[in-house]
């Protein structure tokens, strides 16, 4: 009786530890899993509208964005904007007519967003990207001369829950170009506040 005890306890070890390891093993990777059961994904995407101010004068840019949520907490994507408005330059064509700014970037688009539950919460964002701007002849309409830009705008918004679906933002941003060197157009020229509104359409 003694052998045989002592057989199927050694025997109900062998047994029982692997199995242990393999339940601690799966517990260990449950703790240590970067995206586990409460992972949530979302997105949305929307059109964007913008006034700035571009050498000293105001200009309306239209666009769009859209955005991988992870978490209902952290959004990643990207944008595009034009000026869609005449904003007059300092600067002159060789005919005498008055040349106009034309701008246009995009880039990457990152986002923190603070209780995303709430029918009121504001989110942080950054755009890191690139851009043309050009200085136009109206009469005849042609391009005189156009530079590349980096851009990188910091933005801080108000997103309004308009229902599980629809979200409504209004921010204040302030595009800072960098490489600008255009006629008489310097990157101060471009660089300003601006106040933006977004339709967000998508899952949160």
């Amino acid at each position: 009786m003694t052998r045989n005890y002592r057989f199927l306890f050694g025997l109900a070890i062998l047994t029982l530890t692997p199995v242990s390891a393999f339940l601690a093993t799966r517990s260990l990777a449950q703790e240590e899993t970067l995206v586990g059961e409460g992972f949530h994904s979302g997105g949305y995407g929307g059109p964007v509208w913008k006034a700035g101010l571009l050498n000293g004068k105001v200009g309306m840019f239209s666009g769009g964005r859209g955005a991988w949520i992870i978490n209902r907490r952290f959004a990643i994507g990207g944008g595009t904007y034009d000026l869609i408005t005449d904003v007059e330059s300092d600067e002159a064509s060789s005919n005498g007519e008055p040349l106009h700014i034309d701008l246009e970037y995009g880039g990457l688009e990152m986002e923190y967003i603070h209780h995303s539950e709430k029918l009121l919460h504001w989110t942080i964002h950054t755009m890191l990207g690139g851009g043309t701007v050009s200085l136009l002849e109206h009469h005849p309409s042609r391009t005189v001369e156009t530079d590349n830009i980096f851009v990188v705008e910091p933005s801080l918004n108000m997103d309004i829950n308009a229902s599980s679906w629809f979200r409504i933002g209004l921010g204040a941003s302030y595009p800072m170009a960098m490489g600008l060197d255009l006629g008489g157009i310097t990157n101060s020229d471009i660089n300003g506040p601006s106040g933006l509104i977004i339709l967000k359409f998508g899952s949160f």
